[in-house]
């Protein structure tokens, strides 16, 4: 895995926002899909799922994983 260490991601069109790992960055708000794959929350982390979200794969959870429905 690499790693990035920056103290700042700016956009290269304006008004475009930034997409990091499929979240996009734009103007304080983050958006991504309503799709959420297999993923694993490792212990001593958190995860944070935000719906309505359609879970395709499987979530293996050591951590903490809150889920937040909203309609």
């Amino acid at each position: 895995m690499s790693t990035i260490l920056t103290d700042s991601v700016l956009e290269k069109s304006s008004d475009t926002g930034v997409t990091v790992d499929g979240v996009k960055h734009f103007d304080g708000v983050r958006s991504q899909s309503n799709e959420v794959g297999s993923a694993t929350i490792a212990s001593g982390e958190n995860g944070l799922i935000v719906g309505p979200a359609n879970v395709t794969g499987t979530i293996n959870v050591d951590g903490n994983l809150r889920v937040l429905w909203v309609n």
